[in-house]
């Protein structure tokens, strides 16, 4: 089809529906344009960006006829930074979004009508993260710290991120001022030099634990930026991490613990953990906690469970608190051994942790079991694997428990599972407000 329209062209629209990150759609002459930061019923003058082959892209110019559903946003970096995509929207109209989202990959991707409750929302809208990784880079000779404008990696400098904590604030300002009086240079992506690449952050009560990642690993010139903390602080530790790689992962693999903390005491649910800027735990601790008191209360007394991809154990170590026998599942040889120990600390001897592939293992533990048992199964983004799914629709556990973090996957694994399964409900919850992110719990049920 020739397009009318094409790159750079300006036309106005009306805006007919939200897509899947939330921007506005809008249809002319049969195309579909996708706007980002328009609400539905919105008259637009919009400056086209991107022309695909069937599709175009744009950016508002004007916001001709504002919907009464728009807000100003909190932030003055939104729109620059790539880390919201919702603060134009009410919070009571990012809920209802995330719903439909989850309703219409339901519907689009696994042909799938059944009611979707409404999204839970988190106790916070703003300052819910409890950990940040923003890089350091150099541009022209002058330091930013921040966060990636979207669709690139030019840096944003923000001096205060409004999903952060205010604590988080003042500690990058401190860093920035460490750097400044110790003339520190700051990563360049384009010269591959530079000693700082990243901080990260991750908080819990009262304490943090501060990652300095580094391309040197000889620099140990920590003293002031430790001074500058205990004016303001009590309670910290700082890791050095070198990566003098020239890649896109943060992390590189030596650690040095250079003050104070190492890692951070957690209890939830009676079970006693510890973490770090390595380990994976949501990053809104009040929305975890609802979920995986839902996880609890829908997988209820079974007498076994299998935790599918259960990682470092956390998930896991908490059904073993509420169930007869806990069995987590994990192909990381690490994490394994992590959840292990974790076990050990919290003498949970109804929990055993294997290393393995959940493709081979459900199947086999289900002879086992003689077929008595329910699965929960908290997957990467990317979701299940299909063997995965495959080894679940052999094996016909009573019972699975799926937490998402990406509707299209969900949606795409109950397409194949809905056949044995009947859907007992699917909840959405607000973990990430002002994002276009969504975490959903289903359950499903065998049938009879």
């Amino acid at each position: 089809m020739d397009k009318k329209y094409k790159k750079n062209d300006e036309f106005i629209v009306t805006i007919d529906r939200l897509g899947d990150n939330g921007e506005g759609i809008a249809v002319v002459d049969g195309i579909v344009v996708f706007i980002p930061f328009a609400l539905p019923g919105e008259e637009v003058l919009v400056h086209i960006i991107n022309d695909k082959h069937s599709f175009l892209v744009g950016k508002v110019v004007e916001i001709l006829k504002p919907s009464k559903d728009r807000v100003n946003p909190k932030c003055p970096y939104f729109k620059k930074c790539g880390g919201c995509e919702l603060q134009h929207m009410p919070y009571d109209m990012q809920l209802k979004f995330k719903k439909n989202m989850v309703e219409n990959s339901l519907k689009k991707y696994a042909k799938i009508e059944t009611e979707v409750l409404d999204t839970v929302p988190s106790d916070k809208e703003f300052r819910y993260r409890n950990k940040f990784a923003f890089p350091v880079q150099d541009e022209n000779g002058e330091v930013k710290i921040g966060m990636y404008q979207q669709n690139s990696h030019r840096i944003i400098q923000i001096e205060d991120c409004m999903l952060q904590s205010e604590r988080a604030k003042l500690i990058v300002k401190l860093f920035k001022e460490f750097m400044e009086k110790e003339k520190l240079t700051a990563y360049n992506e384009q010269t591959k030099k530079g000693l700082i690449k990243h901080i990260v952050v991750r908080e819990e009560k009262d304490a943090f634990i501060l990652t300095v990642v580094v391309t040197d690993k000889k620099f140990n010139k920590f003293d002031s930026l430790i001074s500058l903390l205990k004016t303001q602080f009590s309670e910290f530790g700082i890791i050095k991490n070198v990566n003098n790689l020239n890649n896109n992962v943060i992390f590189g693999n030596f650690d040095e613990n250079i003050y104070g903390l190492e890692n951070l005491k957690m209890n939830d649910f009676g079970v006693n953990y510890e973490i770090n800027n390595r380990s994976f735990l949501q990053v809104n601790g009040y929305i975890k906690n609802l979920i995986y008191q839902k996880i609890i209360d829908t997988v209820g007394k079974q007498n076994n469970i299998i935790d599918a991809y259960s990682g470092a154990g956390l998930l896991s170590s908490i059904l073993a608190k509420n169930a007869n026998n806990v069995i987590g599942v994990e192909i990381i040889k690490n994490a394994t051994e992590n959840a292990n120990k974790l076990k050990n600390v919290n003498n949970l001897h109804n929990l055993t942790n294997i290393n393995g592939d959940c493709a081979k293992e459900i199947p086999r533990l289900s002879k086992e079991l003689n077929g008595d048992f329910a699965v929960v199964v908290d997957p990467p983004r990317k979701g299940l694997d299909k063997a995965v799914v495959d080894a679940m629709l052999e094996a016909k556990p009573k019972q699975i428990v799926y937490l998402s973090c990406n509707p299209a996957t969900l949606a795409r694994d109950l397409s194949y599972l809905k056949e044995q399964y009947d859907i007992e409900f699917v909840q959405p919850w607000d973990m990430f407000p002002q994002t276009a992110n969504v975490e959903t719990l289903v359950s499903l049920r065998i049938k009879q």
